[in-house]
């Protein structure tokens, strides 16, 4: 899931200078309800709970690891450092909320939690506007002298990598058990492809 929603929030919340494009941008994602909501479910929700308890397994840390490993994001990462705004800070927050510790739990993927984790993902969606950062963002990305449009266009150039972490063994696995859950993991790596013009 660490890396699912890295992929959903990557193209709506990075973003004249990279961090004041940035700051402009946080506001539509609301993460502070984002994160009450996601606690919310994980402590009342035993379906969603099941979902939280995979997500501490061995196998979402060897998918987190593929991905903090990835050359173009380590590359992409130290571009945007030097101009104000850390990825790792980002990963961190991310990190914090849905927990990096190893549990290692067995999980039945054939008891789904679709509907209690789709109602949560629709109050999440009900408490973001991602249509909005996308739009603001659409503005940075046309004007030449953005750095959010220069890193967009560095994350475009760098599709071939991005495409192997998808196809990354550890990866497919994670992304096989949320889709046993009913994550809708295409959805998501749709949204993210269609946001830099992969399809």
């Amino acid at each position: 899931m660490k890396f699912i929603i890295l992929l959903a929030l990557f193209g709506a919340a990075f973003g004249q200078n990279l961090r004041a494009e940035v700051d402009q941008l946080l506001p539509f994602l609301n993460m502070d309800e984002v994160r009450t909501i996601y606690e919310r479910y994980v402590q009342t929700d035993a379906q969603v709970g099941e979902i939280w308890s995979f997500l501490q397994s061995d196998e979402t840390d060897a998918a987190w690891i593929a991905l903090i490993s990835t050359p173009e994001l380590q590359e992409i990462s130290a571009w945007t450092e030097v101009r104000g705004v850390s990825i790792r800070d980002y990963l961190n927050g991310i990190a914090a909320m849905l927990g990096l510790t190893p549990i290692t739990r067995s999980v039945n993927a054939r008891s789904p939690a679709s509907r209690s984790w789709n109602a949560m993902m629709d109050e999440i969606r009900a408490a973001t506007d991602l249509e909005g950062a996308e739009a603001l963002a659409r503005t940075f990305i046309a004007n030449p002298a953005s750095e959010f449009g220069e890193l967009y266009r560095m994350t475009q150039a760098r599709r071939a990598g991005f495409t192997r972490l998808i196809e990354n063994p550890d990866v497919t696995r994670f992304s096989a058990q949320l889709r046993a859950f009913g994550v809708d993991v295409d959805q998501i790596i749709t949204r993210f492809q269609n946001f830099f013009g992969w399809n």
